[in-house]
């Protein structure tokens, strides 16, 4: 492979010193950079003329999950429909333009009712014969028809799980509503679509991914069902992206088994400190585990996180009965999952968005942890300012969804209160106490668009319009950081990416501007021109 000199443009090294006039890279991997004139090199080289174009690492997904967006191009998407009536309409469209036949599943997603939430028997109304779920956007509560209740077995003495809820109606049958543990044991049951379509639909995903400048993807919690799906990409050479998965503890046995463990490719640092990796594999791309997932509590738009004070009523005062959401496993669950990691030298990611759910994952990390696993602490979102100095005493990474901000903000100001909902993502306090911090989108949630998360983590506008929390905003060059450099040091990948210098992988972004440039409003104009990754282009615009 010729030498490539990228020059004429913004070369971000998000290192010391930052900007750069030439990067210099060969067989995937960077040989330098400098200021002024590049030296005359022998051999083939392949000049590349940035044009005036912002050149920088690529993106690092700290969190997300890859199978769900490859899912979500095979769902009806409810974007902006929201009212019951419309809804209805969109679900009767779709079953007439798909022509599903008696008994084929429907899962729509993205479902964030206007006023009151739909029920199975209005459901039923529209689709009698088809099992039907409306998931929310958070992912951690839907809606199922009677045909799906009857189908997943719940009925009427049909209790609600630990953690969970299966809401009833007043004869107690099921209203067709769950959440957290009861919803997510269901969409594990709803039979997979066709291989070859969902196949495709990963084709899809990843490519969504790469136009974005994201070159590492996420399977933020590896079921057990997905191992086989996963195996026959890799086989098929349909895995482009890298992916690094993180399956339950319940299932972690089965991945390791089919993805044993190897120090391969690590150095002496990591051997001893950090998670042994797993092998890559796959022509094209590759894939390995990472770690552990535990989810702990709820959604904050959805009023399951679990908090150390209530709720807001509807009337803006603390819920009477003092309702502060719950968590999703038991304190021994958490303590003896943190026990398993390090006992076995894995990371850990525990899903926190309440404090109250924070502080216990803090608590198990501080007493069986080991902070040489770089334990992660997904979400964050009402994580206290009181609590960071135990956070970096535990050496617990917060990976912060701040694009919440503006998605949800106004929601957290009714269920929150304002001083609380300033306080949500609290980068500006995190940076302050020099601790390391990535920022997600946890797609399909949200877009998996790294600019627009730097935007909102430097703005901290609402959909509304409104600043929330603007001392916790932070400058555009630590966002950039937090989804490159701070993001390859979550995946033990601070040697080999996340900033440009000598040695390190030829993962790079060419952008249609410089982001340290322009007005931070104006960050979502920014376009990813090319992606490329090893030295190979995986996008180009």
């Amino acid at each position: 492979m010729a030498k490539r000199i990228y020059q004429n443009g913004h070369i971000l090294t998000l290192d010391s010193p930052l900007p750069a006039d030439y990067l210099i890279a060969e067989d995937g991997k960077i040989l330098g950079t400098g200021r002024g004139e590049p030296p005359v090199l022998s051999g083939d080289v392949q000049r590349i003329d940035l044009h005036g174009r912002a050149l920088m690492p690529a993106f690092l997904d700290p969190h997300s999950h890859l199978s769900a967006v490859a899912h979500r191009q095979l769902q009806l998407s409810l974007s902006g429909i929201g009212t019951p009536d419309a809804v209805l309409k969109e679900i009767s469209r779709f079953l007439r333009e798909k022509q599903l036949k008696k008994g084929e599943w429907l899962a729509a997603s993205d479902y964030e009712p206007e006023g009151r939430r739909l029920t199975a028997r209005e459901l039923d109304a529209v689709a009698p014969e088809n099992p039907l779920v409306l998931q929310y956007t958070s992912g951690h509560m839907g809606v199922f028809n009677g045909a799906a209740l009857q189908a997943l077995g719940v009925g009427a003495d049909t209790p609600s799980a630990e953690g969970g809820l299966i809401e009833k109606g007043p004869d107690g049958t099921p209203t067709g509503y769950m959440e957290e543990t009861d919803f997510v044991t269901r969409l594990k049951k709803i039979p997979p679509p066709d291989v070859n379509k969902l196949m495709d639909a990963f084709d899809r995903a990843q490519e969504l991914y790469f136009s974005n400048g994201i070159v590492l993807i996420q399977e933020g919690l590896a079921v057990a069902e997905l191992l086989p799906l996963y195996q026959a990409l890799l086989c098929a050479g349909k895995l482009r992206a890298e992916v690094v998965a993180y399956p339950g503890r319940e299932d972690f046995s089965a991945y390791a088994e089919a993805f044993p463990r190897t120090s391969d490719g690590q150095n002496e640092s990591e051997r001893k400190n950090g998670p042994a990796r797993f092998p890559r594999k796959g022509p094209r791309g590759n894939f390995r585990v990472g770690g552990v997932k535990l989810i702990s509590d709820g959604s904050p738009q959805g009023r399951t996180a679990w908090l150390r004070k209530p709720y807001l009523d509807e009337n803006g005062r603390p819920d009477p009965n003092g309702y502060c959401g719950y968590p999703s496993v038991t304190k021994e669950e958490l303590e003896e999952t943190v026990r398993f990691c390090t006992e076995r030298n894995l990371q850990l990611l525990v899903h926190c968005n309440g404090d109250r759910a924070a502080q216990a994952f803090i608590d198990a990390q501080l007493r069986f942890g080991s902070p040489t696993t770089r334990p992660v602490m997904i979400h964050a979102q009402l994580l206290g300012t009181d609590q960071l100095d135990d956070v970096r005493r535990a050496g617990i990474l917060p990976s912060f969804f701040v694009a919440h901000v503006y998605y949800w903000g106004d929601v957290h100001l009714s269920n929150l209160g304002r001083e609380r909902a300033e306080k949500i993502s609290p980068l500006r306090s995190a940076l302050n106490k020099g601790i390391p911090f990535t920022l997600h989108q946890d797609s399909p949630v949200v877009f998996p668009d790294m600019l627009e998360t730097v935007r909102c983590a430097v703005t901290r506008k609402t959909k509304s319009g409104k600043t929330l929390g603007a001392d916790e905003r932070i400058d555009v060059l630590s966002a950039l950081r937090a989804v490159t450099r701070n993001a390859a040091r979550q995946y033990f990948e601070e040697a080999q990416t996340g900033a440009l210098r000598p040695g390190m992988r030829e993962n790079l972004i060419i952008l249609s501007a410089d982001p340290l440039q322009i007005p931070s409003e104006k960050l979502t104009d920014v376009r990813v021109e090319e992606t490329i990754a090893d030295g190979i282009t995986l996008f180009r615009r």
